[in-house]
């Protein structure tokens, strides 16, 4: 019981005798900082230590003896009170926190502490571009925080009103170098055009990180009335088929006309050559053909003849002659069947034998 009386009278001596403040600090990196260090007793070195390192030493006699370029210090000493102030310049980001100690010799070996947390502000965008959809529809977006330490506090804001956290999902995950990258999901249904945004902050950031898109809703489109159209569609299909099948039955009938024609032609021709056949059957009637000339066959003169058409025939093959001649009157006389037969003396000589 004594023991632990005597440990904090010690504990409350040392800690009446020097003093460091702030006692925590959470900056972003790149801020500067700034710890008071003080004491009513005499001391002859002030060592400051970062993480560890010392980063500036101090003597009674002869001041500040160097240190760190980013770092500087200021005597604000009185007659009653010793106190310097350190001033940490751009400090950089370390994924842990990092002890900042004030330390006094040699005559009372003594120290304090503070905590320096070190914070890094990333980046945040919308992955969608700005959208225009129709009313009713279900809209998804996506925003990407990355390179934040620590985690990042996400949020999403439309036309101005925070959106409550039940209405989209957040995950992290840590990076080798420390740093965290976030993916937030908000969905929403599309009722009025709007500006959506996606903030992303830390506790150190004085203002919060903030990318939007603009969210135009159209109103849904009335379904088209395609009657007119099928009616069109149907009109001039019916138009184009009473034509065709016009045209069918016009080629059909001019078709038909020339097959009767040629029917009727083929007719009177044959009826003609029929008419005609029996003309030269009711010219003659039967009766002995009048180009008949009786000879005595027993003459000189027939038997010389005969001679003669039979060498010539031998000798020249004739053209075959009809044997009906056709004359235009029953009278014809008989010099008129000599010319016939004399014409044609020079080249064929026909000799009838009865």
């Amino acid at each position: 019981m004594n023991g632990h009386i005597l440990q904090l009278c010690v504990i409350q001596a040392v800690a009446s005798f020097i003093h460091l403040e702030p006692k925590n600090v959470t900056v972003l990196r790149g801020s500067e900082v700034r710890f008071n260090c003080s004491t009513d007793e005499s001391w002859g070195v002030m060592t400051w230590l970062l993480g560890g390192r010392t980063v500036l030493t101090i003597s009674v006699e002869h001041g500040p003896l160097g240190g760190d370029e980013h770092v500087s210090t200021v005597n604000h000493s009185s007659s009653s009170l010793s106190m310097w102030e350190l001033v940490l310049m751009n400090v950089s980001f370390r994924p842990i926190v990092q002890e900042v100690i004030c330390e006094l010799l040699p005559t009372r070996l003594d120290r304090s502490s503070s905590a320096l947390f070190v914070q890094e502000k990333g980046n945040v965008r919308i992955l969608e571009s700005d959208l225009s959809v129709q009313e009713g529809m279900l809209v998804t977006f996506h925003c990407e925080a990355s390179g934040w330490y620590p985690d990042p506090s996400v949020s999403w804001v439309v036309n101005g009103t925070t959106v409550d956290r039940d209405n989209y999902n957040t995950s992290s995950l840590q990076d080798p170098n420390g740093l965290f990258n976030s993916t937030s999901v908000l969905q929403i249904k599309a009722e009025t055009s709007s500006t959506v945004e996606c903030w992303a902050s830390v506790s150190a950031a004085v203002a919060h990180q903030n990318s939007s898109v603009k969210l135009t809703v159209v109103a849904p489109k009335a379904p088209q009335d395609y009657t007119v159209v099928i009616a069109v569609i149907v009109s001039v299909c019916t138009i184009f088929l009473l034509t065709v099948l016009i045209l069918i039955l016009y080629y059909r009938k001019k078709l038909t006309k020339s097959s009767s024609e040629n029917k009727v032609s083929s007719s009177l021709w044959t009826v003609n050559l029929s008419s005609r056949r029996r003309s030269v059957a009711d010219e003659t009637r039967g009766k002995v053909n009048p180009g008949y000339h009786g000879e005595d066959v027993t003459s000189s003169g027939h038997h010389d003849l005969r001679n003669r058409a039979d060498s010539t025939v031998n000798i020249i093959s004739s053209p075959r002659v009809p044997d009906i001649v056709i004359f235009s009157t029953q009278n014809q006389k008989l010099e008129d069947f000599s010319n016939l037969y004399s014409k044609g003396a020079k080249t064929v000589r026909r000799v009838t034998t009865v």
